[in-house]
């Protein structure tokens, strides 16, 4: 009797080494933007850590451009992520990602739904998870193509995704998108079509969301690109879908698990921004400086060997770059020895190279050494920036009467930015709300006084007492918020009247327990300067009240 085995279908991805779309030059005509360094290893290794994670079976590569650095790549990817079959797939003539995929779909390597990532994503998720949430969509819709995998990033108003965020349209029962665009710089009116409305229960409108190039497809994506020869990018293929009622298809999304990290790098600036929210600072292995140099804000692409004393300052080094003794290079794209072929203050007008704003350089002045790094972040410098950025979105927030939850997205996509710990968050959004008063006053021209300030300090806290509950959840917490309010009592004339206020409320609110309070009020007292003890002496009452009841308590629970 014969048997049939059914084996199922791999899981296969298809990951875009050229996005067509990045915008980092003039590095990317030398180099693969896929295989960028992001803390001592190319982009594209994270992005294979997480397919193997994932358990993805079958990965292919596009190429069209940096055909021998890729290859290279492979041969040496195949014996670290053993378990995954990887294939490269080389074309000549491919000029944007519609090209691609009906390329891909002429070869026809696929064999069912994929994962595609274009090539300058980055994320950490479990894309086996996100592929079979898009399976069940198919089941119930079989016109469902694609599902995006759309990251919540709050409100990003002067922040470096400002620009990068898209205006997002859904059908809030299923995530169905009705309308995506990528809305223009200060743009500040859309046009809402009326049938949005009329013909679902309930319509979401968000431009909180970030594309991060990561797509769960259909077999049918690659059949309406080759069908559709006017689809270049993505976004005309999301946008052409879901306005085209003939084609018959859908486009769904699924929001990252917040926990989960995602962000696509289409320029230097963003880069930039992922360097600081995965470790701080930049680093890559392999580079060689030599006795007696000095190398600050830059990049050391691999091999690079920089001789003894030189001095290299706001600089790219492309990969085997060897720099002479006692040279000098600034401001400069160093593409081969001695030839500086771009300054990099060009790039971006007067601001210059946005890569090298608010860092700092280490200096070698011992025996020769392997250097994985150039470009460190000062940590005391990063901290002030954080605050100075927590203030700056709970003012909007205020002014605009944002949602804490929202401020709080925000607030946490700045503690990866500046690479600053939990407790540090926890002291210093609690910090930033105690001196938030003070910033609002000088907003809306009103003279500072005990009065004005207790005022708008009530309502402050008032106002985001969640944002409060959200990071002050434990006893390190509580030692946090307590020292936070100390030091802003201690230093501001304004604050110090209001302390019992804010001791009192944050008990009545379960924010701060007794044991804490009291723990810190009974601490250290005599090494206390001046301005310190007067905090101690404004809270004295409440604090003599609290131990009282405290000894109440017990003395009812032994009688």
């Amino acid at each position: 009797m014969d048997s049939k085995v059914c084996k199922k279908d791999p899981l296969q991805a298809v990951v875009l080494t050229d996005d067509f779309t990045t915008s980092m030059t003039p590095l990317q005509k030398l180099y693969p933007s896929i295989l960028m360094p992001v803390i001592s290893r190319p982009l594209l290794d994270y992005m294979m850590e997480t397919l193997e994670r994932s358990k993805v079976e079958e990965i292919f590569l596009y190429c069209s451009s940096h055909v021998d650095s890729l290859k290279e790549y492979v041969e040496h990817a195949k014996k670290k992520f053993h378990r995954i079959a990887i294939s490269l797939i080389v074309s000549d003539d491919c000029r944007c990602l519609g090209d691609a995929l009906r390329d891909i779909y002429g070869k026809g390597c696929l064999r069912g739904n994929f994962i595609l990532l274009r090539g300058n994503a980055f994320t950490n998720t479990n894309l086996r998870n996100l592929f079979d949430l898009h399976r069940s969509k198919t089941e119930k819709d079989k016109g469902a193509v694609m599902t995006m995998v759309l990251r919540n990033v709050g409100p990003t108003k002067n922040t470096l995704l400002d620009e990068e965020t898209t205006l997002v349209v859904s059908n809030k029962t299923d995530d169905r998108i009705l309308h995506y665009e990528k809305l223009k710089n200060h743009e500040k009116k859309v046009k809402m079509k009326i049938s949005w409305f009329l013909n679902h229960d309930e319509v979401q409108v968000s431009t909180s969301f970030l594309d991060t190039h990561v797509y769960m497809c259909s077999p049918s994506v690659l059949s309406l690109f080759a069908d559709n020869f006017d689809f270049q990018t993505m976004d005309d293929f999301i946008r052409g879908v879901v306005s085209d009622d003939v084609l018959d298809s859908s486009i769904y999304y699924e929001e990252l698990n917040p926990e989960d990290y995602a962000l696509a790098i289409p320029s230097w600036k963003i880069y930039h921004l992922l360097t600081k929210n995965v470790m701080g600072s930049y680093v890559f292995p392999n580079v060689k400086i030599e006795d007696n140099c000095t190398v600050t804000n830059s990049i050391l692409f691999p091999n690079c060997v920089v001789r003894n004393d030189s001095k290299i300052d706001e600089c790219i080094l492309c990969p085997e770059i060897e720099v002479e003794a006692n040279s000098k290079y600034a401001d400069a794209f160093v593409e081969s020895p001695g030839e500086l072929s771009t300054t990099l203050s060009g790039l971006n007008g007067k601001e210059g190279f946005y890569y090298f704003k608010s860092n700092v350089g280490v200096e070698s002045d011992d025996s020769s050494t392997e250097s994985s790094s150039t470009e460190c972040c000062n940590p005391v410098d990063d901290t002030n920036m954080f605050l100075s950025e927590v203030i700056d979105s709970l003012l909007r927030g205020y002014q605009d009467k944002l949602k804490c939850e929202h401020l709080i997205l925000e607030i946490n996509s700045s503690r990866y930015a500046y690479n600053v710990s939990v407790r540090e968050v926890t002291y210093n959004v609690v910090k930033g709300i105690l001196l938030l008063p003070l910033h609002y006053l000088a907003e809306i021209n009103e003279p500072v006084s005990n009065k004005s300030y207790q005022k708008h300090l009530k309502a402050v806290i008032s106002y985001f007492k969640p944002i409060i509950r959200n990071y002050v959840k434990n006893t390190d917490a509580q030692d946090d918020c307590l020292h936070a309010i100390e030091d802003v009592a201690s230093t501001t004339d304004e604050t110090l009247p209001c302390t019992l206020f804010l001791l009192h409320d944050f008990y009545d609110c379960d924010i701060l327990s007794e044991e804490k309070i009291l723990e810190w009020y009974e601490s250290e007292v005599e090494d206390l300067d001046v301005r310190r003890k007067k905090v101690r002496d404004a809270v004295k009452s409440f604090a003599i009240w609290l131990r009282e009841a405290e000894e109440d308590s017990s003395d009812n629970g032994d009688s």
